[in-house]
Parts: structure tokens; sequence; C-alpha cells
């Protein structure tokens, strides 16, 4: 798979990510595990980060095989760009106060200015995938609305259409 989709109902999002399966390849994989099974999950504006649109995946949400990874830094960064899709990684018990067993963080930037900031300090994360060019300005249009709105359900498949 080159390619998945994020899509949101009440925005209209609808984004084609290529997957950096050469520089992120075992965060895109897991991109793509989650895209093949048409999962959605909660999602919401980031509080720390700047212009990211979050999504928490605790390990009690996800398919067992993936909760049950834990992926190393690969094409790592703690500033991510607009069109940036990373995949944060940390592994059970290793950050006070985050749900039982692995966490995971879908992070899709839509503008500049992005910094992985926690309240515990900057954090680094896998950029994995990059919204196409094409589909860009729909993507940060369906992210302004999703903002005023509040939390949504994002919905991830394979974009490969």
């Amino acid at each position: 798979m080159q390619f998945i989709r994020f899509t949101e109902s009440v925005s209209g999002l609808s984004a084609r990510c290529r997957l950096l399966n050469e520089q992120a390849p075992r965060s895109a994989r897991f991109l793509e595990q989650l895209a093949a099974g048409r999962h959605a999950f909660e999602a919401m504006h980031a509080i720390w980060t700047g212009p990211e649109l979050s999504v928490p995946l605790p390990a009690a949400v996800l398919p067992e095989s993936l909760a049950a990874d834990v992926i190393p830094e690969e094409n790592a960064t703690s500033f991510p760009q607009a069109g940036d899709i990373v995949l944060a990684s940390m592994p059970a018990s290793s950050i006070i106060g985050l749900p039982p067993g692995n966490f995971f963080d879908i992070g899709l930037f839509y503008g500049p200015g992005g910094r992985l900031l926690m309240p515990f300090g900057l954090i680094r994360a896998n950029v994995c995938a990059r919204v196409v060019d094409e589909d860009f300005e729909a993507f940060q249009a369906g992210i302004g609305t999703i903002r005023r709105n509040g939390a949504c359900t994002l919905a991830l498949a394979p974009g490969d259409d």
C-alpha cells in the first residue's frame, strides 16, 4: 500500500497521504494495518502541539497485534511540518498518567509551527506519511472545521484508489 486516507464525515475531511515506507517502515506499516482494517478513532485538536489533529491510541482501542508493538524512532522529529503525519509510540509505563499498556498517537499537522510539546517536555515522533499536495488545502479546511466543532471520529482506509 502506498497511500492511506483519513476521513471525517461532519467536517468533510478527506485526505490521501503517501506512506513513507522507506524512511519510517515500521511506523508506515502500523498506519497501513489500521487503514486496511478500516478503523475509526476519536480525535481532537491538540492542546500543546500547535496545528495538530491528535488521534490518541491506547492499547485498549487497537487490534492486539498492533497494541503489543513498540515502534523505535525512525525519521523522528520534535518539530513536524505542515502536511506531516506522525506516529508517537510510548512503551507501557514509560509516562505517568497514560492508560495501561503501550500508547500510540497519530498526529496530523496542518500548519506551520508544530512542536511535539507535552506537559513534561518535548517528545519525538516518527514522520511516517505526508498529505498529498492536491489534498492539502481541503485537509486544512477540514481540520479547521473539526477545531471549531470539537472532538470527532476520524476513519482510516486504504488510499490506493
